[in-house]
């Protein structure tokens, strides 16, 4: 019963499979390697081998969902839009960066997240950079001891570097962005707009470590980088200061 590969060969084609799965593994850890060329050359393995492509193609497509999770996200060029409730012309860094905490506590897998997504805001040429930021969590509310906070004020640890984030105006319409810009799925509130410039945009998307600090009358909460998108922050600096 089940599945059993052919006896004639089956040594070779065992050989075959490990050694495309060598090059699939190339994929977790060259980002030369985790491209369309990654596929191309599994392919080309199968088809120059006689009598091992019916097996080898079996398996290979497993074997390359690993390729494509395992390739690290490229960066993504801007997005520029005019607003139509403010009016202004609107830059946007392509995808968020998102942090997330921890609440084992409460329950398995459970966690608050929060987003920065940089972006400029050119009102009558007069240009202004902010890094808009959603908080939504996975934990049932019922089980919170205290409401999910949408702060005034963050840290971000860079590196060395302690950097304050102060909301300009309460929400992001106050700093001239008035449509709702790319919602995560579970977050109900407004977006908060922290004001901020070039330069320490570009510091953060230089920076090897990124952490966020989030003070509550309890304790201070430390957000570790979840899904990292500084090639897209990146860049948005490298067009922002014309190098694009």
């Amino acid at each position: 019963m089940g599945y059993h590969p052919p006896r004639s060969g089956s040594t070779s084609h065992l050989a075959e499979v490990g050694a495309i799965a060598r090059h699939i593994h190339l994929c977790s850890t060259s980002p030369y390697h985790a491209s369309r060329s990654c596929r191309i050359a599994c392919y080309k393995r199968v088809l120059s081998s006689p009598g091992s492509r019916h097996w080898c193609s079996r398996v290979l497509g497993a074997l390359l969902v690993l390729c494509a999770c395992a390739a690290p996200a490229g960066e993504s060029p801007p997005r520029e839009y005019l607003d139509e409730e403010t009016g202004a012309t609107v830059t946007l860094q392509s995808e968020p960066l998102v942090f997330a905490y921890s609440r084992r506590e409460l329950a398995a897998n459970a966690r608050d997240y929060l987003t920065l997504q940089a972006a400029s805001v050119n009102r009558s040429g007069k240009v202004s950079y902010v890094l808009i930021s959603y908080v939504w969590s996975t934990v049932d509310p019922r089980m919170r001891e205290e409401p999910l906070l949408v702060p005034e004020q963050l840290v971000l640890h860079a590196d060395d570097r302690r950097i304050q984030l102060n909301a300009r105006g309460h929400t992001a319409r106050e700093a001239g962005i008035g449509m709702p810009v790319d919602v995560p799925p579970g977050s109900s509130g407004p977006p908060t707009a922290y004001g901020t410039d070039l330069a320490t945009l570009r510091f953060i998307a230089e920076s090897r470590h990124l952490a966020l600090a989030l003070d509550t009358e309890r304790s201070t909460l430390v957000y570790d980088l979840w899904q990292d998108r500084r090639a897209d922050l990146a860049r948005f600096v490298r067009h922002m200061s014309g190098a694009d």
